[in-house]
């Protein structure tokens, strides 16, 4: 079984437990500067850019405002002293996702593909094996039985076909949507999957797609979600194939440096009014003025602008009912990728906290890098502990698996996405059971003229970068035929 991983991008402009939060009815003081532009774009993430992309090169002019102190949102690239870097959030893309790659054509951004050579770890109930590929006698060596791989690739078979009864355009008007609604993913799992080996890897699975517990949503957004990535075949071939040369962060900074002073960074929104002749769009010290809005944001982050008037109980209330996921994505760098020495790929699937590692190496293989998760409960239960204590956690699985080289990295990040003050978690909003088939279209439909974008609208690749650009693009067209 292959688990793909992936980061999911969006942009955040809001404020997080700001002490502004309450006024409500405050007015921005006499003196304070203002900007005008046709759009005004809340979020400079890989929504809000490809929006402001598309916009300005149809000859409209706009105006960036990103709380950050950088653009890309979720997808957020450190580099590495001495060379190499990492994704600190999103990073994979596939042959599938045209959006993405025309734009990394338009601005000569290089792909290649992910590390999989050699052998992958599995441990389960505590024994380990390596196997490599999917070929039957590959499978034997698995510490599963073989009567749970066969019920797991069972449920696979069914929700594939399922998924295919989805229109990813309107989910709630499958088949049996209501049904599908009202049930959470560990519902559906534990009435079609009764072996413990099928579970762990289906649950696998899940945290590594979504980085909730299968209790936490809705399985009807789980069919939504295979859907709109093209079926499952396709989401797995494209959702872990590539990663970008020299980082994610590369196409929104092009982007950026495009427009120009149009894209005014620490700059977090706190309240969008328009109730007059233009759409207001107020920051902490500036007011600026606009025919249109696109908030281009997870829906989380973007109910916490005060908005004017309020927006109508359907889109707050589908709000709501999303729950930013829970990850911890920590790089542990090393002089060389030492593990593809012992034949590994870097790639670990196990019960531990960190449950999944991948090999995040550079294409010429210098410096090494293997990359941890932590995913769903254990990311919520480790996001408040001291980051040594995180750390730690994270390099003793390392040297469990790939042995006592891995206990010394010459440098290590981490990112703690719950703690993020302008994402407040990742990979993206969650819906509870019963939010598609009650609130529906909800969360992308214009309020005024106020339009959404971010990944989570989508309705190609939702919870991709690739979704994240539809999304955009999307609503500049709304714009555009509006203007």
């Amino acid at each position: 079984m292959r688990i793909s991983r992936r980061g999911f991008i969006g942009a955040a402009g809001v404020a997080v437990g700001s002490p502004l939060a309450a006024w409500s009815s405050a007015t921005p003081a006499s003196g304070w500067s203002a900007g005008s532009a046709d759009v005004i774009i809340v979020g400079g993430g890989y929504s809000g850019m490809a929006a402001a992309h598309q916009l300005v090169g149809a000859g409209k002019s706009v105006i960036v405002l990103e709380a950050r102190e950088r653009v890309g949102g979720r997808a957020f690239t450190q580099r590495v002293p001495g060379g190499g870097w990492v994704d600190n959030g999103a990073q994979w893309i596939g042959p599938a996702q045209t959006r993405i790659l025309a734009l990394a054509r338009e601005f000569d951004v290089e792909t290649f593909p992910t590390y999989q050579t050699g052998k992958s770890i599995l441990e389960y109930q505590g024994n380990r094996v390596e196997f490599s590929g999917l070929a039957l006698e590959e499978l034997l060596k698995v510490p599963i039985p073989p009567e749970d791989l066969a019920e797991f690739a069972l449920a696979v078979d069914k929700f594939s076909g399922l998924a295919e009864t989805v229109p990813p355009a309107a989910p709630w008007n499958a088949p049996n949507a209501a049904g599908w609604d009202s049930q959470t993913v560990a519902t559906w799992m534990n009435a079609n999957m009764k072996s413990a080996g099928a579970r762990f890897l289906f649950t696998t699975a899940v945290k590594a797609y979504f980085s909730v517990e299968p209790a936490d949503f809705s399985f009807l957004h789980f069919l939504f979600y295979v859907a709109a990535a093209g079926g499952f075949e396709t989401l797995e071939e494209s959702s872990l194939a590539w990663r970008f040369d020299g980082g994610v962060q590369q196409i929104p900074d092009a982007i950026a440096a495009g427009l120009g002073d149009a894209v005014k960074l620490r700059s977090p929104v706190r309240r969008i009014d328009q109730t007059g002749r233009k759409v207001v769009v107020t920051t902490d010290d500036r007011r600026y003025e606009g025919s249109r809005v696109i908030v281009a944001m997870a829906p989380p982050m973007a109910a916490r602008i005060d908005y004017h008037p309020i927006l109508p109980a359907s889109r707050d209330q589908y709000t709501q009912h999303l729950a930013m996921g829970s990850t911890i994505k920590a790089h542990a760098v090393y002089r060389t990728p030492f593990w593809r020495e012992q034949g590994l790929n870097g790639q670990i699937l196990t019960q531990s906290p960190v449950n999944v590692t991948y090999d995040n190496s550079p294409p010429g293989g210098g410096p090494g890098i293997l990359v941890a998760f932590f995913e769903g409960n254990p990311a919520r239960e480790w996001a408040d502990r001291p980051e040594a204590a995180v750390k730690a956690e994270i390099l003793r699985t390392l040297v469990n698996y790939f042995g006592p080289r891995a206990a010394h990295p010459k440098y290590y990040y981490q990112v703690v996405w719950a703690n993020e003050e302008w994402s407040r978690g990742c990979y993206c909003g969650m819906p509870a059971t019963g939010t598609w088939t009650e609130y529906r279209d909800a969360l992308r439909t214009p309020v005024g003229r106020v339009h959404w974008a971010g990944t989570e609208t989508s309705t190609e690749w939702a919870q991709y970068m690739e979704g994240a650009v539809a999304s955009g693009q999307r609503a500049a067209s709304e714009v555009q035929a509006e203007l």
